[in-house]
């Protein structure tokens, strides 16, 4: 049996024809991202011109989820644009070519067939050999043509690996521990899952307390719930050898009932803020986490007491599902332009508390600094304002060498300013550098 993933409205004999959005031919309405269909099921599945209407987490998911219905050894056909020959042949051709790559680089603006990514042949070979295909032949069609494409051809490797890994996604997407419509939250859990998969491949066949501690911190320190499901799902197919699996279960299940993303983002706010050193200071709270957790692996009660008492005050640090550089950006990024906003409309005492909130979620918010600067210009507090312009000029230095100079004039003309007391100029706050 084969499967025709996103037929439209061409039916193919010998198939089983699915599409998510048109089902005028198709035998059944489904979408790629999760498939009706029971494991190794289908000899071969084809994907002609899909991936680039879902966008890159959803191609993720959705690869994954052919990889699970495949058979051992099945085929799977892929195409999708060429972006490169697309662009090439926009640049040299005509007019009237030109409307037409477009459409074949964006798509059409009507439901299921607008663009939303394109995958150069170096992702998509990554893409598809970290989903458990193997043998890919990649061959240009109609490169010089208005409608390049890029065909692969892979299969299944047989893996007991993948195959857990392919159930695991599967099980993420139904339980809602992703939200896919959240390409942001996704990619980021994303590099969590990655780092699950190297592990466990690079494991022994059969995984013991080693493995289930290193597998836990890692997950329990960006997504707690997503760890869980992989743990299960790694038991379901008998690919643990611990008798331990209920204990770090029952760990990861304390540690998302707690939100510990929360709890971990609430002790960096509480962490001195350091200007230029984001990095080093996620790393420290990274440590501080894993440290935690090896405790309550050890059976040490304070340790599980400690994070739940600091749970309990959790609730100003805003709405956060994973923890990471990038969601402490997010958060931060939120407080900057409500503190612009407040500005803007000379609530200067509330426009502070933001930029104060927002630098201790991102210690490198040069937006954040330079506004308080001005604030406290306003303000005439010259100790603090001296201060938040010494924290400017030190992430320019450490973060933006190359634009170091531009702002050197901008900066030292403002200091100059605020000190003979014309404060005029500091009454708009600074959007951007």
């Amino acid at each position: 049996m084969k499967l025709n993933i996103g037929c439209g409205l061409v039916y193919r004999k010998g198939y089983v024809n699915i599409d998510a959005y048109d089902n005028t031919v198709a035998d059944r309405k489904m979408s790629a991202m999760s498939l009706g269909f029971d494991n190794d099921t289908f000899t071969q599945v084809d994907c002609i011109h899909v991936l680039e209407h879902l966008g890159a987490a959803k191609s993720i998911y959705a690869l994954s989820e052919i990889y699970r219905v495949l058979k051992p050894n099945g085929i799977f056909l892929l195409e999708t644009p060429d972006l490169v020959n697309s662009f090439k042949s926009f640049v040299k051709g005509k007019e009237k070519d030109r409307k037409l790559l477009m459409n074949w680089i964006y798509g059409l603006d009507s439901p299921g067939m607008s663009h939303r990514y394109g995958f150069p042949r170096v992702l998509m070979k990554r893409m598809l050999e970290e989903t458990g295909f193997t043998d890919l032949e990649i061959k240009n069609v109609n490169p010089k043509s208005v409608h390049p494409s890029i065909r692969v051809t892979c299969r299944k490797l047989e893996s007991a690996v993948y195959q857990t890994i392919s159930e695991f996604r599967r099980k993420l997407v139904e339980e809602k521990a992703v939200d896919l419509d959240n390409q942001v939250e996704t990619i980021e859990k994303e590099g969590l899952i990655r780092g699950l998969i190297e592990l466990t491949l690079g494991a022994d066949s059969m995984l013991d307390d080693s493995y289930l501690t290193k597998m836990l911190e890692s997950s329990a320190v960006v997504a707690p719930k997503v760890g869980e499901f992989f743990l299960n799902c790694l038991y379901n197919n008998k690919l643990l050898s611990s008798t331990r699996v209920n204990e770090f279960r029952g760990i990861l299940e304390k540690l998302d009932s707690v939100n510990f993303a929360k709890v971990l983002t609430l002790l960096f706010y509480k962490m001195p803020v350091n200007p230029g050193f984001q990095d080093e200071s996620f790393d420290t709270v990274v440590k501080v986490a894993g440290q935690l957790i090896r405790k309550v692996i050890r059976g040490e009660a304070e340790a599980l007491s400690k994070i739940e008492n600091i749970a309990e005050k959790t609730d100003d640090v805003g709405h956060i599902g994973y923890f990471s550089k990038t969601a402490l950006e997010i958060l931060s990024n939120e407080k900057v332009a409500l503190g612009l906003k407040a500005f803007g409309l000379d609530r200067l005492d509330e426009s502070a508390r933001l930029f104060q909130d927002a630098v201790k979620l991102n210690h490198d918010s040069i937006i954040s600094f330079w506004n308080l600067a001005r604030l406290n210009v306003l303000k005439r507090n010259d100790e603090k304002m001296a201060q938040n312009y010494a924290a400017v000029w030190k992430i320019l230095e450490l973060k933006y060498p190359r634009r170091h100079q531009i702002y050197t004039k901008k900066l030292e003309e403002e200091q100059r300013l605020a000190a003979l007391g014309k404060h005029s100029i500091f009454s708009e706050p600074i959007y951007s550098l």
